[in-house]
């Protein structure tokens, strides 16, 4: 009987193992920024992060993936790969062109906490797109399965001092892409212009302050869907929205401004 629990017991341990997992997402940091973030389901210390791949996809055309940032004085790489080049291999990309990003096989040594993001890498783009969207492929979409796992999202680490594995999960939820039209080329970007808006990250209501009159308020998810609409700026619900980041887009008689909102 021992024995018998002994079994259960490591079995255990084994599936809570392989249910540790990191989560890729898209983030919005303004302007042409982004980052790649990474949301562990564990704690944990100390961890020993060896390689991390992922691809990017883009409108096919000008836009470029550029001045990349490193992950703890490590470079990473961004690959091009165009529409051209997916259609001589015989795979569809859809109109899109695809920048593989990787972090080549190095040590660095991380601790997180559960469901806390952290930043893999920032980027920009360049000739940035004024429609589509910028998405992270699935490992499931058909162009990834057609190039055998080339384009593969991953991230190999050693979390528990035994092996390096692939932990690599999903896609956060609402943070697999980010649609180019939300940016809108009449965004005012005066910096004399003053808006708050309150608190930052929220939980069931949020206020606009500005020092010029506000038309409307209108606010996407971060995949481009618009939610909500108001003309009022003071106790705006938001309760009601999913936990994530969002853009607030302010409508004046000066134009329009966009800000980023966290509710959880």
């Amino acid at each position: 009987m021992r024995q018998l629990y002994t079994f259960f017991l490591a079995l255990l341990l084994t599936l809570c193992g392989y249910a540790q997992q990191y989560d890729f997402g898209i983030v919005h940091n303004g302007g042409y920024n982004f980052s790649v973030v990474a949301t562990p389901d564990f704690d944990a210390t100390d961890t020993d992060v060896s390689d991390i791949g992922f691809t990017l996809m883009l409108p096919a055309g000008d836009a470029d993936v550029t001045n990349l940032t490193q992950f703890n004085g490590r470079a990473w790489s961004a690959t091009q790969v165009t529409e051209a080049q997916f259609t001589g291999a015989g795979v569809s990309s859809d109109g899109r062109d695809g920048f593989l990003m990787n972090l080549p096989p190095g040590q660095t040594i991380l601790s997180h906490t559960n469901g806390t993001p952290f930043v893999v890498v920032n980027f920009e783009i360049s000739n940035m797109p004024s429609s589509g969207q910028l998405e992270i492929l699935l490992n499931s979409d058909p162009i990834a399965i057609a190039l055998g796992g080339a384009l593969d999202s991953f991230y190999n680490s050693n979390i528990d001092s035994t092996s390096t594995q692939d932990y690599f999960g999903e896609i956060s939820p609402g943070q697999g892409s980010f649609n180019f039209s939300t940016l809108g080329i009449d965004d005012v970007v005066e910096e004399d212009l003053s808006v708050s808006v309150y608190p930052n990250p929220a939980s069931e209501f949020i206020s606009v302050e500005a020092s010029f009159h506000i038309d409307s308020v209108e606010l996407f998810d971060i995949t481009g869907k618009h939610v909500l609409w108001s003309t009022q700026t003071n106790a705006i619900e938001v309760r009601h929205l999913p936990n994530g980041v969002y853009l607030l887009k302010i409508f004046s008689d000066k134009g329009s401004l966009t800000k980023k909102l966290v509710i959880k």
